[in-house]
């Protein structure tokens, strides 16, 4: 059975998935180019289905969130069923998609992150916490901003709102006021280093309110909608380098670091899972997330790479896929889920780079790799394209731009030459899994770079530029068999450090697509070298 998952709202994407297996999953702003699209994506399917070698004849069914109910968002157009009313609740509907009228899926949107947590995980038996500012405002009674739900092997087996919790909309009300930018919540996260602890007290009078329900006896955020535009404490004008601004970014993280623990530890009371699975836009809160799983309460936490909507499709379809066709899961054979984007061919690169007037030398993977760890060892800076994009708004190896990490000189570059931004934004380092406890504070896996740790004291030595202020980094790792895991060890011998500073690829804009893209952005800014799938790039003198 082949479903097509599709999500018109804000971070727009769709996705393919055939008897449970993921085939791929796309997001609108990598191919329109403007960050955070929403709307029509019908116009944008048909160039990745034929990607993927799918026939839209052979569609056997549809897989939507929210906005399918309108009518006008994605595209899709409804012709009969009914739509859910309450956040547990998924109803059956018929859509006209591809000239064809086929049956579709309706899913609310918190149960579709739920189920994208579950269904990407490797847990039978998981509790899944989802929080955001709010999703499914078209509905009845199935408004949510944070659940709680628990999943059995291929099906879930109950959901359960949480009134008044919304941890994201403290979020988007600061991230407004200070960066003027609602969806900069990233920024606020590294923001908080900056701060001190003198308004956590404050903020958490005004903002923390005790869980009532199942929750009783757990503090939580509560809805922050009504001060949106008159945020407490920074009613004034205020920017990112005013010491109250920082002083507020800390203590939102604290509060949140706070009710965050608190709720996960009564999940783990209430439901008796020794699993846990985050999602929502929250979930990229790499400290929080750290944060839970520290605290011991489950046996493993679990965070996917899009948990923010880009994810919303593919929890759409997978939930279509096992709890309603009731497909078994896992499935026997379960692709990667980080690079599920496009892939473009030799010819495509070629036109790309006859356009631009820029000439380029093939190369083996080999010698591409040794070249690349060669002038990153002299401290280069080298944007790495290859294979297909990354699932998710992470660069996790596809579409990265690399450099080491031995000096905080690199991290200054970087930020002001090359990404045009603020200057105490930290840069991502990426290790080897099996090095990662000696360089920091952590002994799991972060492939998907959704976990914040502590820097040990060799690495304020040798890689300073992957500590912020407060000596945390957001860690990505990789296993030694792929390019950036080859990388590594290459710049290892030759430097005695085996990291590198991972950031995406973009120059303020998406996450590159195309090899236009990549070789757009190179343009733009002083990176020294490209590689783009076996062709190397070098700046023009």
């Amino acid at each position: 059975m082949i479903i097509l998952g599709i999500s018109g709202g804000h971070d727009a994407n769709w996705c393919v998935v055939q008897d449970g297996v993921l085939l791929g999953a796309f997001e609108k702003e990598r191919f329109t180019r403007r960050r955070h699209d929403s709307g029509e994506v019908m116009s944008l399917i048909g160039r990745t289905l034929k990607y993927l070698g799918v026939d839209p004849n052979k569609i056997d069914m549809i897989a939507s969130s929210e906005p399918v109910h309108r009518g006008t968002e994605s595209g899709l157009e409804r012709s009969r069923g009914c739509i859910y009313k309450r956040p547990d609740q998924w109803q059956s509907q018929v859509v006209k998609c591809f000239g064809r009228e086929l049956p579709c899926i309706s899913v609310p949107h918190h149960l579709a992150h739920a189920a994208y947590a579950h269904y990407t995980g490797n847990s039978y038996e998981t509790a899944v916490i989802t929080w955001d500012g709010g999703g499914d405002f078209y509905t009845e009674d199935a408004y949510s901003s944070t659940t709680v739900s628990s999943w059995r092997g291929a099906k879930f087996e109950w959901l359960e709102r949480i009134d008044n919790a919304d941890f994201g909309s403290l979020w988007f009300m600061y991230s407004r006021a200070i960066f003027k930018d609602a969806n900069a919540a990233g920024k606020l996260m590294g923001l908080a280093a900056l701060g001190s602890d003198r308004m956590v007290d404050a903020l958490a009078d005004r903002f923390l309110v005790p869980a009532r329900g199942s929750l009783e006896g757990a503090w939580i955020i509560k809805n922050c909608w009504p001060d949106y535009y008159w945020p407490p404490f920074l009613r004034e004008t205020v920017d990112w380098q005013n010491p109250l601004a920082q002083d507020v970014a800390f203590a939102i993280q604290a509060i949140t670091n706070h009710a965050g623990l608190s709720v996960s530890a009564k999940v783990k009371q209430w439901t008796g899972h020794r699993n846990l699975a985050l999602s929502g836009g929250v979930a990229l809160n790499a400290y929080l997330n750290t944060a839970i799983r520290q605290s011991g309460d489950f046996d493993d936490v679990f965070v996917p790479p899009a948990v923010n909507d880009g994810g919303i499709a593919v929890g759409c379809a997978l939930l279509a896929t096992h709890h309603v066709q009731e497909v078994s899961w896992p499935p026997p054979a379960r692709n990667p889920i980080e690079f599920t984007g496009m892939a473009y061919d030799q010819k495509e690169i070629s036109a790309a780079l006859d356009r631009s007037g820029l000439s380029g030398r093939r190369v083996t993977s080999e010698e591409g790799e040794s070249i690349v760890a060669d002038a990153l060892s002299r401290n280069q800076v080298v944007a790495w394209y290859e294979g297909r994009s990354e699932h998710g708004p992470r660069a996790l190896g596809h579409r990265s731009i690399l450099s080491l990490p031995s000096t905080t000189a690199m991290r200054e570059r970087l930020n002001r030459d090359i990404k045009f931004r603020e200057p105490f934004r930290p840069v991502a380092p990426v290790v080897l899994a099996g090095e990662a406890s000696h360089y920091f504070e952590m002994d799991w896996p972060s492939p998907y770079m959704l976990y914040i740790t502590k820097g040990r004291a060799c690495t304020a030595d040798c890689a300073p530029a992957a500590l912020h202020v407060d000596h945390t980094a957001r860690v990505q790792t990789v296993e030694p068999d792929c390019s950036l895991g080859r990388l590594l060890q290459r710049v290892g011998k030759l430097t005695g450090t085996s990291m590198l500073l991972n950031t995406s690829f973009n120059v303020n804009a998406p996450i590159v697509e195309t090899p236009a893209d990549a070789i757009d952005a190179f343009l733009k800014v002083p990176l020294d070298m490209l590689y783009l799938d076996g062709t190397l790039v070098e700046r023009p003198k």
